[in-house]
């Protein structure tokens, strides 16, 4: 990563932060301006009304294939996909609440979000960071807050999605009232299954009250994130937009679909496991637009799995990859 980031925020221009990141991914991750291309989000038709989400049509063939990949991992493992503009779906161990790691990130930028649709924030109001607010994280992302500056909350959105920043997280979860007033939020909006617990900074403490959430309601959540059901189009078209120009985990959703397939995603990776050697949790969770231009919501949550983080990686890409197929045919 370079210091180009903070030089293009100091200029206090949002747009200037989009396309600081955007070049920075193209710069270094060849193929990642494909996402680019995609239509706005709000133009995605709703799911019709006598097949909705809750009484989509369960893709029995479909489970059993991503059972099937699932099952390699070992471990505890959740995995839900919706092809949005149908309802059709699938899932295996979908309503398992497992930890989300960065994963819950997206969750708490829709709470965020919400409170500057109805006023408690507003999306270029400045916010004061310190080096004493850095959570520990990435050594790229911890550059960004060595000295004071001040930073609008789209900026701290766009870091905490596209570079999964761990002191631009914290900050927003204490705007938006803590882990508690996010839960509640997320409750009011139907996920009854995602529950923030802690702060980032308190977790890497004491390891304990992890922030958890279950496949089912994540790929529900985005679901409805692309349908326009959470957000009004600016929110919603700014959020996926961060999704799109994540840097993370780009061996995961989109390691095995096919070349200048757009992806919008929110990765989460556990700490070390100790005695295994390899991560605690390896999960990803995302927007994929079909070629026919149709949109397939997807979630894969990975913990506890023997495989190495790179075998790990694969096994989401495959379960990615399975979906994509049955619902490229299957229009």
């Amino acid at each position: 990563m370079t210091n180009s980031i903070p030089k293009e925020w100091h200029m206090g221009n949002y747009a200037l932060v989009k396309t600081a990141v955007g070049l920075i991914a193209i710069l270094l991750l060849p193929g990642c301006h494909d996402s680019a291309q995609q239509s706005g989000p709000h133009q995605t038709p709703a799911i019709p009304a006598n097949q909705s989400q809750a009484t989509s049509t369960t893709d029995a063939g479909l489970s059993a294939r991503l059972k099937g990949i699932a099952d390699r991992a070992g471990g505890a493992v959740g995995v839900s996909a919706i092809h949005i503009e149908t309802g059709r779906s699938a899932s295996v161990n979908g309503a398992t609440r497992l930890p989300l790691y960065s994963v819950f990130k997206l969750p708490l930028a829709i709470a965020v979000l919400k409170d500057v649709e109805e006023g408690r924030l507003q999306i270029e109001q400045k916010v004061h960071m310190t080096p004493k607010d850095i959570v520990a994280g990435a050594r790229s992302n911890t550059q960004l807050w060595v000295k004071p500056v001040d930073r609008t909350i789209a900026d701290l959105i766009e870091v905490s999605i596209a570079l999964s920043d761990n002191t631009s997280s914290d900050k927003l979860l204490e705007l938006a009232g803590g882990p508690e007033t996010v839960t509640r939020r997320l409750r009011s909006l139907g996920f009854d299954q995602i529950q923030i617990q802690t702060t980032i900074r308190e977790f890497l403490k004491t390891l304990k009250n992890q922030n958890t959430g279950s496949a089912d309601d994540l790929a529900k959540l985005l679901a409805h994130l692309q349908q326009g059901q959470l957000l009004q189009p600016a929110q919603q078209q700014m959020l996926i937009g961060s999704m799109q120009r994540s840097t993370i985990g780009l061996r995961r959703i989109r390691g095995n679909l096919p070349a200048g397939t757009v992806v919008a995603d929110k990765t989460g990776s556990g700490e070390l496991n100790e005695t295994t050697k390899m991560p605690n949790a390896t999960n990803d969770v995302g927007l994929i637009t079909l070629p026919d231009g149709s949109h397939l919501a997807i979630a894969v949550l990975l913990n506890g799995s023997r495989l190495s983080d790179v075998e790990q990686e694969k096994v989401i890409a495959e379960l990615a990859r399975a979906a994509y197929d049955a619902y490229v045919v299957q229009k």
